[in-house]
């Protein structure tokens, strides 16, 4: 039985103060692994291109394998938590993404840079599922929205933050990547003074990992919607900044255009409230044609002034609450084991992005940059019809 406590006790105000430690550690190893080391590969593409002589092609393969690593590695994230507890795969990642991202700042060739890429892409898929694990088994009930809502809005924080990083450093990308791998390493070391040291190991942990389990009906509109989304969403992450260059040819408006992504992508904090006022269902039906919006509407918005900041702010606002919709969708049908559902769930979203920057590689070349946007907003909005049911649904905790 969950014990609660009145915030004014001592064992209440050493529960919150246990909390808030735990949201600000995991904010920023989600910061590092996904807003620097894993979505960050975008922001430079330009400096990449010219650097390394890459074609479109191989851009999109390169930008695949970032999510190959986190496909990989999210399973054994998931796996480690619910067997050894959160807190190893979590360092873990940490580790990846500094060593990933300092491999990124040394590359001398396209062969080492896409290893960096990989590495870097681990990082996440490590370190995010075990979060929901460090979640059901040390916070309240009553608070484990607002905390994940929290943590999972760290990817805005990093995004935001790597373009004040890209502007300090200039033209020397390999500045920009070595900060971010140093940033990187400091927060690995600040969650190993702050995770648990034990987590409690759930009773059913084998059953958790059966097909049958994972597989149930509750939780097949959630992984067909997850798996849509991945595609959609990374067409923006990797080809919006090459869109602008392409079609303004400024490099500042590119990076403040990715700052203005991040800032938005911060107001993911507040997907809980947004989800104890309107519901989970409700929720996702709006935040579904957000992100569609924003998508489809960039190539357009262009000509406008300051528009291609409106269609930032939705985008990174949008994106960042809908992962923390899936999130949450996902930690109410697996409640036996948040870790393994949800990381599946974001394992079908990292396999959808893989596929998105593949699939736009090869199809810029036949239906051009602004083509490819329109269709995948217009198709990301398609995703109101997979949104979860009323029921067969197990209520939200209050």
């Amino acid at each position: 039985m969950t014990r609660h406590f009145t915030s004014s006790s001592p064992a209440g105000y050493e529960n919150v103060m246990r909390a808030r430690g735990l949201t600000a550690a995991g904010l920023a190893i989600v910061a590092a692994t996904y807003g620097l080391a894993r979505y960050c590969f975008g922001l430079f593409l330009p400096e990449f291109r010219q650097e390394f002589g890459l074609s479109t092609e191989t851009i999109g393969l390169i930008a695949g394998l970032s999510y190959a690593g986190y496909l990989m590695a999210t399973f054994l994230g998931s796996g480690l938590s619910t067997w050894f507890g959160p807190r190893l795969p979590i360092l873990l990642g940490g580790l990846a993404a500094a060593s990933g991202m300092a491999t990124i700042a040394i590359a001398p060739d396209a062969w080492t840079l896409a290893f960096g890429v990989f590495l870097a892409g681990t990082s996440p898929g490590l370190a995010y599922p075990p979060f929901s694990d460090v979640i059901v088994r040390h916070t309240e009930p009553s608070r484990q929205n607002t905390i994940y809502a929290w943590i999972n809005s760290g990817t805005g924080f990093g995004v935001a933050f790597a373009g004040p990083l890209a502007l300090f450093a200039g033209e020397d990308w390999r500045l920009a990547w070595l900060l971010f791998a140093s940033l990187a390493l400091t927060i690995t070391f600040w969650n190993y003074w702050t995770l648990p040291r034990h987590s409690p190991r759930p009773e059913n942990a084998k059953a958790a990992i059966s097909p049958r389990f994972l597989l149930q009906r509750a939780a097949r509109p959630l992984f067909v919607a997850a798996f849509l989304f991945g595609i959609f969403s990374a067409v923006y992450w990797t080809y919006a900044v090459e869109l602008l260059w392409m079609l303004t040819g400024q490099s500042n408006d590119a990076i403040l255009f990715w700052i203005v992504l991040g800032v938005a992508g911060v107001t993911g904090c507040f997907a809980g409230g947004l989800v104890n006022r309107w519901g989970l269902r409700r929720t996702y039906w709006v935040l579904a044609l957000v992100v569609g919006a924003a998508v489809a509407t960039l190539p357009y918005l262009i000509e406008i002034p300051h528009g291609i900041y409106i269609s930032s702010a939705f985008f990174g606002s949008g994106f960042i609450v809908m992962t923390a919709l899936f999130g949450m969708w996902s930690m109410r049908i697996f409640r036996e084991a948040p870790s393994i559902g949800f990381g599946l769930t974001f394992f079908l979203i990292s396999l959808g992005q893989g596929v998105g920057p593949v699939l736009g590689g090869f199809t810029i070349p036949v239906m051009g940059h602004p083509m490819l946007f329109v269709v995948s907003g217009l198709l990301c909005c398609g995703l109101v019809l997979l949104g979860p049911k009323k029921r067969g649904f197990p209520a939200a905790q209050p």
